[in-house]
């Protein structure tokens, strides 16, 4: 274990601590902790926003040892009057940060490094490395030589931020980064959740310790009996839940909002462990529809940490705990401390009264963007998220959003009906959350100019997709569904009869959606049927001054719920909806995390009308939703190799030859580039060579066919084919100039696909590294062959086709055997494509 790293880091994120307190102060100055939970991403924000810009002219580590430099002086001129943050509050923030972090770290130390397969790790690891060989930015694309990257490359340029910093490198950075980004979202959900939670003022009388010892003992029984799970796996979550429910309403949201982001699964585990041993809930599993891959019912020694995220047939349904045990470094983990912040500006809008014209319009126009614009970098999915929790903390707020605009034009917005009113508010709200969105996208532009305008767009909005099953969406769900069906039925409720009825309908609107499926002229609305009532009933108690700031987070997330049932984007990545929901659900979940908090909390107090049965209802809760982290971490801990964050370490162990070539490669510095076999079969051991140096590859993983040009890569694709195959070496040195290739790896990828002749018979191609799986060889462009020119005879086979001219192109050919003919009775043989021949 490389313990240095980790406290490097660890202090690292305690400076982005300090650094964002006098501006986290400012932004929430009367929540307990004062901000300080949101202070790290806060600062990485501004030092991140800050490196795009310069960044544009250098980047390096003394570029971004400036940079931050320059925010500290800021934050220390910031602070120059103090800044008072409690310290019991500020306590509580390390203390969550330093437990997450340190949990996540020796659970990557237990993993064996970066992998290709089942994630997105060959791709961010390739971003980290070519961001810290790059010079400016955006970094050179390492899947596409000669261009640069045109991917929401933000939350790799945190992480390379990070490094440099650290003076670590990228090998040994990605695991902590990883877990400092998750350790920073379960810090902001723990604050986020206590503000909101302290704010809402009214009586909060926790239950008794003997309540909680009962519910607790009561809750694990029937779970341990129920499953069949091991009592070891959820004992730590029942006593921990125990313990939190008899605390404060602050604290019980913090600790349940940071559990529901940091630790929680959804409900499809324990239901289906409950089907292994209960007939009737096997057949309302069978009945209900989840994913055809998945078996309705498993047993605990069946367990699978993958199957609890693909439930649906139309999407991926990941949540924070499987996606960073599975350790992608990939943008929708990376932007939720980011969407973070921007719930901590839709919170203090929230609480800023009417009179305060100035900070709502800095909130409005200058926090939200600020987030927007950084966000846009990271994830450019999360946009209209941050502009959506923007339109309606403004809409959901006490002041009218009319009171935003000019005295002399207010007068002209006055509505007498609630019904206009009502209308205004969203009218108006959409207006001002759009010209943040703008904003955005202005602080934001050198990102916008060099990336999203820069890049391919095959993509496109489309509506009506296949609708979710019932069943998927309870298993996805349920957890957030539960928890706020039962808040907002406390806030109403007077009697256990009114709970008994909520319950009644509630359970009507499952078997409805389950046993019915409803349609309404053709279109599903199943959705509807089971999160609508959510929506609807988080803005009537939120207007009704019934409920506080959770509203809006509620209602953002059941929003992004029906809305992708209707409205997608689609894309080359994946089929249909699939990636949308990918997308947007990662959002949904951090949303409702925080929102989840405050609800169980307000759950778990003791009622006159339900007595301590609120927290028995709450502690079995945590406890169902534990039963998956609990069967991961061990099988996790049961397959641990040694503890080490080196991200090589799997290439190391599996392909140890292409992994000590990549080491050697990425020791070439800038203005390098190779040529190897390209990734055509992703998430496969493909195209080590670029991914694990950083260093340009000709053609990539097929990911860079939809950020640049299917055509552009294909065509690279073919060009691989004819260096690797040619026994011409005009041929080969022609291919070589146009990309302008300084090294070639030969190794055991290429071997097995292509028919390679001995490279080195050529002029200035000659071996300068070689382990017992690779070769790499030097190119020297002078010493090429100078390509031919004349007449060319493009002949397929079986099928033959003429083309003779100088220069000749021919059109991309289905053939698999292509034979090249010029004047001088040379040739070329491709096996893999039929190719597309430039001749300069």
């Amino acid at each position: 274990m490389e313990f240095g790293v980790v406290a490097r880091w660890w202090v690292f994120f305690g400076v982005l601590l300090v650094a964002g307190l006098p501006v986290a102060s400012r932004l929430l100055p009367d929540a307990p902790d004062r901000g300080a939970s949101v202070a790290m991403p806060l600062s990485l924000v501004v030092v991140t926003l800050a490196t795009l810009w310069v960044g544009q002219v250098a980047y390096g580590q003394l570029v971004v040892g400036g940079v931050f430099v320059a925010v500290l002086a800021a934050a220390a001129w910031l602070a120059r009057g103090g800044v008072e943050i409690p310290r019991k509050p500020l306590l509580e923030v390390v203390g969550v940060f330093t437990v997450a972090f340190v949990f996540l770290i020796v659970v990557r130390a237990w993993a064996d490094g970066v992998q290709p397969a089942g994630g997105e790790q060959f791709l961010d690891f390739g971003l980290l490395q070519a961001l810290d060989r790059a010079g400016q930015l955006p970094p050179r694309d390492m899947w596409f030589a000669g261009e640069r990257v045109v991917y929401y490359y933000g939350g790799q340029l945190m992480a390379s931020i990070g490094a440099h910093l650290t003076d670590t490198a990228p090998r040994f950075a990605y695991e902590p980064a990883l877990a400092g980004v998750y350790a920073m979202g379960c810090t902001a959900a723990y604050g986020l959740a206590s503000t909101i939670a302290a704010g809402n003022g009214g009586e909060s009388r926790p239950v008794g310790v003997p309540t909680a010892i009962g519910g607790a003992g009561v809750a694990l029984a029937v779970v341990v009996l129920a499953t069949g799970v091991n009592w070891l796996v959820v004992a730590v979550p029942a006593a921990a839940a125990a313990v939190v429910v008899t605390r404060p309403r602050r604290v019980r949201a913090g600790v349940l909002g940071a559990f529901a982001f940091g630790f929680a699964s959804n409900l499809g585990p324990v239901i289906r462990l409950l089907a292994a041993r209960v007939d009737v809930v096997r057949a309302a599993v069978v009945a209900a529809g989840i994913n055809a891959d998945r078996r309705p019912a498993i047993t605990p020694e069946a367990f699978d940490m993958w199957h609890a995220s693909r439930f649906m047939e139309t999407g991926l349904n990941e949540f924070p705990l499987f996606a960073y045990l599975n350790g992608d470094l990939h943008a929708h983990m990376v932007s939720v401390p980011v969407l973070f912040v921007a719930v901590a500006v839709g919170v203090a809008y929230y609480r800023t009264p009417a009179r305060q014209r100035r900070r709502r319009w800095a909130l409005l126009w200058g926090g939200f963007p600020v987030a927007g614009a950084a966000i846009l970098t990271v994830n450019t999915w999360s946009l209209p998220t941050v502009f959506g929790v923007a339109a309606l903390a403004v809409a959901l707020a006490d002041p009218a959003p009319a009171t935003l605009l000019p005295t002399g034009v207010q007068r002209w917005t006055r509505r007498e009906s609630a019904v206009g009113q009502s209308v205004q508010r969203v009218l108006l709200a959409v207006g001002v959350a759009a010209v943040g969105g703008v904003l955005a996208v202005v602080i934001a532009w050198p990102f916008v100019q060099n990336v999203l305008l820069a890049g391919a767009s095959n993509q496109h909005l489309a509506v009506l997709p296949v609708p979710s099953q019932a069943g998927a969406l309870v298993f996805v769900h349920g957890l957030f569904l539960a928890a706020f069906g039962a808040y907002f039925v406390s806030r109403v409720a007077t009697s256990v009869a009114g709970w008994v009825v909520a319950a009644a309908a509630a359970g009507a609107a499952v078997a409805v959606a389950v046993a019915v499926g409803p349609v309404v002229g053709g279109v599903g609305i199943t959705a509807v049927v089971l999160v609508g009532p959510v929506l609807g009933a988080a803005w009537w108690l939120r207007r009704r001054n019934a409920a506080g700031v959770e509203c809006v987070l509620v209602a953002a997330g059941a929003g992004l719920v029906v809305l992708v049932e209707y409205v997608y984007l689609a894309d080359a990545a994946s089929y249909e909806r699939f990636n949308t929901v990918f997308k947007v659900y990662a959002q949904v979940w951090a949303l409702w995390s925080v929102a989840g908090g405050v609800a169980l909390a307000g759950v778990s107090e003791r009622r006159a009308s339900t007595g301590g049965l609120g927290a028995v209802f709450v502690v079995g809760l945590v406890v169902a939703a534990s039963v998956y982290g609990g069967l991961a971490v061990t099988t996790h801990a049961a397959n641990a190799d040694d503890a080490s964050l080196d991200a090589l370490e799997y290439a190391g162990n599996a392909h140890p030859g292409e992994a000590a070539a990549a080491r050697w490669l990425g020791d070439r510095r800038r203005g390098t580039r190779i040529v190897a076999a390209p990734g055509v079969d992703p998430y496969t051991w493909q195209n080590p060579a670029a991914s694990l140096s950083g260093v340009p590859t000709v053609a990539g993983w097929a990911h860079a066919a939809n950020y640049h040009s299917q055509a552009a890569w294909e065509q690279r694709v073919d060009d691989i084919g004819v260096v690797y195959e040619t026994t011409d070496a005009a041929s080969r040195a022609a291919i070589l100039e146009k990309y302008d290739v300084t090294y070639v790896w030969v190794g055991p990828v290429e071997r097995a696909r292509y028919e390679i002749p001995d490279l080195s018979a050529d002029p200035g191609i000659e071996p300068v590294h070689r382990t017992p799986a690779v070769t790499i060889y030097r190119v020297t462009d002078d010493e090429l062959v100078a390509p031919r020119s004349g007449p060319i005879t493009v002949t397929t086979t079986p099928q033959a086709a003429t083309a003779t001219a100088p220069g000749a192109q021919t059109a991309r050919s289905p053939a698999r055997f292509v034979t090249v003919t010029s004047s001088a009775s040379t040739a070329v043989t491709s096996s893999q494509w039929g190719t597309k021949l430039r001749f300069s």
